[in-house]
């Protein structure tokens, strides 16, 4: 294989890799190959810096500069299919086999539902509710997964985009948000459209969409992550955007509005979970965990789910766990002994699905007991 068909893979894979080049001094770039042309390969890298935001760059690298290339996970084979079902035959796995995990919750049963192409590991993002199922992004890939574990592609955004956010509305539209600030809406048709284009610099940081809730009204609400900075875009069915929520201390990720029409907002920067109203007013604020439980540089944590009884559910990605907050605000560790827990939905059967994006496998998490299995279901759709 020649080096530039080597890097053409990368392009075509989504592969994470760490390039040295250089004459005389040797520089280092961690990230995504966008394109490949005779001279350059345009790599785009985001990173957490010193400065407490997130950095994305675009940097273009000569070919003849590079000197070595890192694989910083494992590396797609040539013979590997294209999609990433699940491990060497690309068929999801029927079997439900039941886990061990430190401290499961008592009364509830811990299964895998699908484990998943190990060589995407930790670029799953989000999850969930949506016609039928459960429903979660890979790179510029949005997934349904049946009750069986089974997998197939529901949709796909053209170009490098990466998916950041997803959500479906009460007919079955899809909106879904991309970390370059792009929010896409598609049909049930699987007909598609760019709704919006939002530059985060409008809530006092970069641009780096996070996560998506959707309204009565079809208005979408966006969150923007940088840091310290950052906040959340609102978005009428038309596309004309406004600035819900900015400024320093507002970086947020994860996402719900509630069916009382609250939204609820997961602060990374200060480990906490906002309940504010429709006119962005502040009606609380619970602490769920140390900000450091939460992966700052992918943006995709602190993915929320709420049961019908009001209970909320928040991943935490760096610590391992899934934090649940009951009405009156008492945080308590659910599930824990996970690998970067990214996304967390409840399917039509009250059952509670967590994406493990550092396994890369599916979990479903149901109650023994029936009636507390029906109790912990929340409407669909």
């Amino acid at each position: 294989m020649s080096f530039r068909t080597r890097l053409q893979g990368f392009v075509d894979s989504r592969q994470k890799i760490q390039i040295w080049y250089g004459m005389g001094c040797h520089n280092t770039v961690t990230g995504r190959v966008l394109t490949v042309d005779h001279d350059h390969i345009d790599v785009e890298s985001y990173s957490h810096e010193s400065d407490g935001q997130i950095h994305i760059r675009r940097i273009l690298v000569p070919l003849h500069l590079i000197l070595h290339i890192d694989i910083t996970s494992a590396e797609i084979s040539e013979e590997e299919d294209n999609s990433f079902g699940t491990e060497k035959d690309g068929k999801a796995s029927s079997s439900l086999s039941v886990i061990d995990l430190p401290d499961a919750p008592r009364g509830y049963g811990v299964r895998v539902l699908s484990q998943l192409n190990s060589s995407y590991s930790n670029r799953f993002s989000r999850m969930t509710a949506g016609p039928g199922g459960i429903y979660f992004s890979c790179d510029g890939s949005v997934w349904f997964i049946d009750g069986n574990g089974a997998l197939s592609e529901y949709a796909r955004i053209r170009g490098n985009s990466t998916i950041s956010g997803l959500r479906f509305d009460r007919k079955g539209v899809l909106y879904v948000a991309t970390i370059q600030g792009t929010v896409y809406k598609i049909d049930p048709n699987k007909s598609g459209r760019i709704l919006a284009q939002l530059d985060g610099n409008l809530t006092g940081g970069g641009t780096f969409l996070s996560d998506i809730a959707i309204g009565a009204r079809e208005e979408v609400y966006v969150s923007n992550f940088p840091s310290n900075t950052g906040g959340v875009f609102k978005v009428d069915k038309t596309g004309d955007s406004e600035v819900f929520l900015g400024g320093p201390g507002h970086g947020t990720q994860g996402l719900l509005l509630d069916s009382d029409g609250f939204l609820w907002c997961l602060e990374h920067a200060s480990g906490s979970v906002v309940k504010r109203s429709l006119d962005s007013r502040e009606v609380a604020r619970i602490p769920v965990a140390d900000s450091e439980s939460f992966n700052f540089a992918d943006g995709y944590d602190g993915n929320l789910a709420m049961d019908s009884l009001g209970r909320l559910y928040v991943t935490a990605g760096r610590a391992g766990t899934v934090i649940r907050v009951n009405r009156e605000g008492r945080t308590e560790t659910f599930l824990t002994g996970l690998v970067n827990p990214t996304g967390v939905a409840f399917g039509p059967d009250g059952a509670l699905f967590v994406l493990e994006a550092g396994r890369s496998r599916v979990l479903r998490v149901a109650a023994l007991d029936k009636a507390d299995r029906t109790a912990s279901a929340t409407a669909l759709p």
